[in-house]
């Protein structure tokens, strides 16, 4: 495998920039694999995809001066804000008088507003930031956005305020959606719905990176470099055949209400294994505003009689008008997940 990785980090850094069919034929291995190997360069960071579906995508390596040449010049709009007063909508019609953005086909407008005027919103209501920096830029590839802001830290404010014990605990909370410490102002759909609509989501705050990756289809917690503040980053991959309305109907009952919460069980605890009733209490914390829940087991290991027990029969018989399904089990998990639900 390691053999299989190396030789297609050589072929992209060799040709500069190639497809998933490039690298089939090249190296006589299959698409899974191929698609499996791209997936790992990626989560290591040593390469970097660019284009509309998966189909069409091409991979180039992740360094800043290969990027450049590839993605051609790019339109840059920067500029620092006082947040005091400062409208997010406003924010983004001066971005726009500045930039190609009129452009765009109107999905793909629709998501890059909503994108940002919501993490636009999110700084100026929750960070106690004074200034709120913003940078966009425009390329032949796709449109990526940055707002730094200088105040608590968005995982911290989660943890204190919601009385959590830790870091890791603010990040889950984050991504059930519906989680808000301003309830009087927000819904605290904004991240969730955001981090889903645009290709690629990373929010670093107290020391901790989010990023949800949906050209992979997968999200991952990492470690960060400690800074004041919360920094938002996305990526919107020109064209598009991503549309707004389609990620809000997902997660959005018959009666359009935000009622279902998709959550990876593999980050609310280190390790692989999730064996007792407390991780199962933590990770189904305040999920009662919720109708669907549908937990992701992919890359957990095993679970335990008192995991599943409190998940699939406490829980549900508590809250019988909640639906939970699951995804990802391995045979083990799936055995124990049927066992208890009988």
């Amino acid at each position: 495998m390691i053999k299989n990785k190396d030789a297609i980090l050589k072929m992209i850094a060799k040709k500069g920039v190639l497809r998933n069919s490039d690298l089939v034929s090249k190296l006589g291995i299959s698409r899974q694999a191929i698609a499996r190997h791209l997936k790992d360069l990626m989560r290591e960071g040593k390469i970097i995809r660019r284009g509309g579906s998966r189909q069409n995508s091409f991979y180039l390596l992740n360094d800043p001066k290969r990027i450049d040449e590839f993605s051609g010049k790019q339109v840059e709009f920067k500029k620092r804000f006082k947040a005091l007063g400062l409208l997010e909508d406003s924010a983004f019609e001066e971005a726009l008088k500045e930039s190609p953005l009129k452009n765009l086909a109107q999905d793909e407008l629709d998501i890059l507003r909503y994108a940002f005027t919501e993490m636009l919103n999110n700084a100026i209501d929750h960070s106690g930031s004074k200034f709120i920096d913003v940078v966009m830029r425009i390329g032949e590839l796709g449109v990526c956005v940055e707002i730094n802001d200088r105040g608590i830290g968005a995982f911290e404010n989660i943890r204190a305020k919601k009385g959590l014990p830790g870091i890791m605990d603010a990040v889950g909370e984050l991504l059930k959606g519906k989680q808000t410490t301003a309830p009087d102002r927000h819904s605290g759909e904004g991240i969730f719905f955001t981090s889903r609509a645009v290709d690629r989501f990373v929010l670093s705050s107290n020391g901790k990176r989010l990023i949800v990756d949906g050209r992979i289809d997968d999200l991952f917690v990492e470690g960060a470099r400690k800074k004041k503040g919360t920094s938002v980053y996305f990526e919107l991959d020109l064209p598009s055949s991503r549309k707004l309305a389609d990620v809000f109907r997902k997660y959005t009952g018959e009666d359009f209400t935000f009622d279902k919460s998709s959550i990876s069980v593999r980050l609310f605890d280190s390790g692989d294994s999730y064996i007792s009733r407390s991780q199962a209490k933590r990770l189904l914390h305040s999920m009662e505003s919720f109708r669907r829940i549908e937990l992701d087991f992919t890359g957990v290991r095993t679970v335990g009689q008192g995991f599943v027990d409190e998940v699939f029969r406490v829980f549900a018989e508590n809250h019988p008008d909640i639906d939970i399904s699951w995804k990802g089990a391995n045979e083990d998990v799936e055995f124990m997940i049927r066992r208890s639900v009988g």
